[in-house]
């Protein structure tokens, strides 16, 4: 006859009774000194943070005055309008540099004038002036003041209709000429005439001068295919 063991259950393992004064374990403890570590590091990046945000932000950069600024200050209306002329009028000539006659005779555009014409168009914009430097000086107000395009254009046409003849050499020495000769006028115009200024009749018949010679100059510069050397 067989004998039946009877299976015993697992034993339970025996919980270590601490030691008589010892503190009992426990996790929260635990958890509080993992809060308590944690919480400097959530105060160190609140902190960073909110000195990013408090960052200074960079100057703005001064603007940049307007060219020349420099020349016009304190300067009295006769300087300002001898300098303008001038700078006006070294645009024309870095325009026309180095062109040949040839290249100079071509219309810049259809129905339009070339540049030897432009040329000797703005010569006779000076020469109309030395005409009308008396009667402009006097406070009477320039022939063309008010006067239409179209009628503007047919005087510009009279103009230069006679002077078409003229060579590509001969155009650039009268452009050169008939500024120097307006220059030496206007330099026996006293420094202190209230005729310099914009609202006299002769300043606001010479101040055209440099607005029309950039007018020109512009309309010359987006053509440099058409240089070439003589």
């Amino acid at each position: 006859m067989k004998t039946t063991r009877t299976k015993r259950a697992p034993a339970k393992p025996r919980r270590r009774t601490p030691a008589a004064g010892a503190p009992a374990a426990s996790a929260r403890p635990v958890r509080a000194r993992a809060k308590r570590v944690a919480a400097p590091q959530r105060a160190v990046r609140t902190t960073r943070t909110t000195a990013a945000r408090t960052r200074p932000s960079r100057p703005q950069r001064a603007p940049v005055p307007p060219a020349f600024a420099a020349q016009r200050a304190g300067a009295s209306p006769r300087e300002q309008l001898l300098f303008e002329l001038q700078r006006a009028r070294a645009s024309v000539k870095a325009a026309i540099q180095g062109l040949a006659a040839a290249s100079a005779a071509r219309p810049l555009a259809r129905g339009k004038w070339s540049i030897h014409e432009v040329v000797l168009h703005l010569s006779e914009r000076d020469r109309v002036r030395l005409d009308e430097f008396e009667r402009t000086l006097g406070g009477t107000p320039r022939s063309w003041a008010g006067i239409t395009d179209p009628a503007m254009a047919k005087a510009n046409e009279r103009h230069l209709a006679p002077l078409r003849a003229l060579s590509w050499d001969a155009a650039v020495r009268r452009l050169d000429s008939m500024r120097e000769a307006l220059l030496e006028r206007l330099a026996t115009v006293p420094r202190d005439s209230p005729a310099w200024d914009r609202g006299h009749a002769f300043g606001n018949m010479l101040w055209g001068l440099p607005e029309h010679d950039r007018h020109h100059a512009d309309r010359l510069s987006p053509h440099p295919h058409i240089r070439s050397t003589p």
